[in-house]
């Protein structure tokens, strides 16, 4: 078989590998071991996986000028998941910044009320009873436990400090040491953690990711459609990867012994626990829907992740399908099923999640936003990386920005793109139905330039992507009011959960129609709820009886099957 050259080059770094002729260029540049998205699961139409052919000849496919302009393909940008290169060539990638990926991990836990961890002193006797009869007061001991116990009793003076978390005994010290535990929200897009101390009890160290199962699809379905061929292995293997390697650095960056690690816990829509747990996705993408599980589960770290730990791993329960364990924390973080008056959670991103209680009670549903509001789809779309525009401004007839970490702009994030989008409508650059006004009729609007002098610009295909999210979302919160039997002024308050929602002045989502304009008055900035919730059920086990109670409590209603979805969604296009 004839080989070929394939040389990549990213941010300095380059490689090279030899692979048969005809392969495509994307899955050459991955074996490299560079980090390649295809948002779209490699169907030629969101860009993302775009290369820069710099040496040899590479002719553009009819993907390529379906989605490049001439003066693109002539300066050497091709899709590599539509590449198949029959002579060597090198490329250049995409430095785009996600491996400095800032997600949303900030959230605030309630003051008081958590239980720390229960720590006795335990004396031993000079007897002849057993050590295990002389500290069966406080609990029975495993074998690991007695172990440890066997050894420090042949010490003189000899005593104990015996630890318990949830009632059961977790350790047995010669004096009291710190125990801790790690909480994780597995985003579509994005990965939260938080190292957590028991003792005090409170967060104490935070990390946020990139989910890399985003080279592979950035939506759930299309990872479902991966799965179901056979993929299962790689995309559960990567979440997998990604989660010993997170909780490895935070103990590593916080002094945190491995063994000190008593509990991981972790929540997440159900199609990215799912693939967690390499259970199999083949029904979650077809009526009726059918998980495998939605229940609560314990499964020992080995079982799942390499590393140094050797603690359980809790997956919190979901709702439904599309109502998953997410949503579940959110609800506990925010004690919404003691909620007596009407409150609305809505979780905005790549799926838009969301549950209103009212006198005990938790309606939920969710609906399909797609990742535009995330960066996703748009031309110039990032994800929250240093240089990302997040606000947009227009003066004197021209837009200024502000990037993320106030670096150079390398792109637009999703708070950027909607604020952008209500700008043009409040100066008349747009007008409601979407389309673009006077001179920018044409091309859309360019905000701002990269260092290198690249216009950054909001398309007019940009601003249909955004209209069919923002559509979706709000049409589902007009009728989890209306099936409620509630109106807008009866919502005491709405919280906003995810990343989009930090970022941006709310104002502006509520100008281009995201929300109810009733409600914004009534809107909370919540941050990441999963992750508060997690941290929640980890800090007090008694908590886990709450998990159970808001189960109990949820219904859910299929927006797909509402006969009043449809007309909502059309009407709702306008911002």
């Amino acid at each position: 078989m004839n080989e070929i050259t394939i040389k990549a080059l990213r941010r300095g770094e380059e490689k090279s590998i030899r692979v048969p002729a005809g392969q495509s260029l994307l899955k050459s540049i991955r074996a490299m071991g560079f980090s390649l998205r295809a948002l779209c699961g490699e169907r030629g139409t969101c860009g993302s996986c775009k290369v820069k052919v710099t040496q040899g000849e590479l002719a553009p496919g009819s993907g390529d000028r379906a989605f490049f302009s001439e003066t693109d393909l002539e300066a050497g940008w091709r899709l590599s998941c539509m590449a198949y290169p029959e002579a060597d060539i090198g490329v250049e990638l995409n430095a785009d910044g996600e491996e400095d990926f800032n997600g949303v991990i900030a959230f605030q836990l309630a003051d008081g009320g958590y239980k720390p961890l229960t720590a006795e002193i335990v004396e031993l006797a000079k007897s002849k009873d057993s050590i295990a009869v002389q500290t069966q007061s406080v609990g029975k001991l495993g074998l690991s436990l007695l172990q440890a116990a066997g050894r420090m009793a042949a010490e003189p003076d000899a005593a104990y400090t015996i630890t318990r978390y949830g009632g059961d005994i977790v350790s047995i010290d010669a004096t009291p040491k710190g125990h801790y535990a790690i909480g994780v929200d597995i985003g579509t897009t994005t990965l939260g953690f938080a190292l957590v101390d028991l003792r005090a009890p409170g967060v104490i160290g935070r990390l946020s990711m990139v989910n890399r199962q985003r080279e592979y699809g950035a939506d759930v379905v299309t990872r479902i459609v991966k799965a179901k061929g056979g993929e299962l292995p790689l995309l559960s293997g990567t979440i997998r990867a990604q989660l010993a390697e997170g909780a490895a650095r935070l103990c590593r960056e916080y002094g945190v012994e491995s063994g000190r690690v008593i509990k991981v816990a972790v929540a997440g829509n159900t199609t990215m626990l799912h693939l967690l747990l390499g259970l199999n996705c083949d029904l979650l993408g077809k009526y009726p829907f059918t998980p495998v599980t939605l229940e609560r589960l314990s499964v020992p770290w080995k079982e799942l992740f390499s590393g140094e730990l050797s603690c359980p791993v809790d997956i919190l329960p979901g709702i439904s399908t599309y109502v998953g364990a997410d949503i579940t924390a959110g609800l506990l973080y925010l004690d919404m099923h003691k909620s007596e008056r009407p409150e609305i959670l809505l979780d905005i991103g790549t799926n838009g999640e969301m549950a209103l209680a009212r006198d005990g009670k938790l309606l939920c549903t969710s609906t399909a936003a797609g990742p535009a509001l995330e960066g996703v789809n748009i031309t110039w779309g990032t994800g929250s990386v240093p240089g990302a525009i997040s606000s947009i401004q227009y003066e004197g007839g021209a837009f200024t920005c502000a990037t993320i970490g106030g670096q150079p702009p390398v792109g637009i994030c999703g708070s950027g793109v909607i604020e952008g989008i209500f700008r043009f409508l409040e100066h008349g650059l747009m007008n409601r139905t979407g389309r673009f006004q006077g001179e920018y009729a044409a091309a859309g609007a360019v905000i701002a330039k990269t260092a290198a002098g690249e216009d950054i610009f909001i398309s007019q295909k940009d601003v249909r992507e955004v209209q069919l999210a923002k559509s979706a979302i709000r049409s589902g919160v007009d009728l989890l009011i209306r099936r409620a039997g509630l109106s807008c002024g009866d919502i005491e308050t709405l919280y906003i959960a995810g990343g989009f929602g930090v970022n941006i002045d709310f104002r502006s989502g509520v100008g281009i129609g995201l929300v109810p304009p009733e409600l914004e008055g009534k809107i909370k900035v919540t941050g990441n709820t999963s992750l508060g919730g997690v941290v929640s059920y980890l800090v007090d086990p008694r908590r886990a009886g709450a998990l159970d109670e808001i189960i109990q409590k949820s219904s859910e209603f299929s927006l797909s099957e509402d006969e009043d979805f449809e007309d909502l969604f059309i009407e709702n296009m306008s911002f």
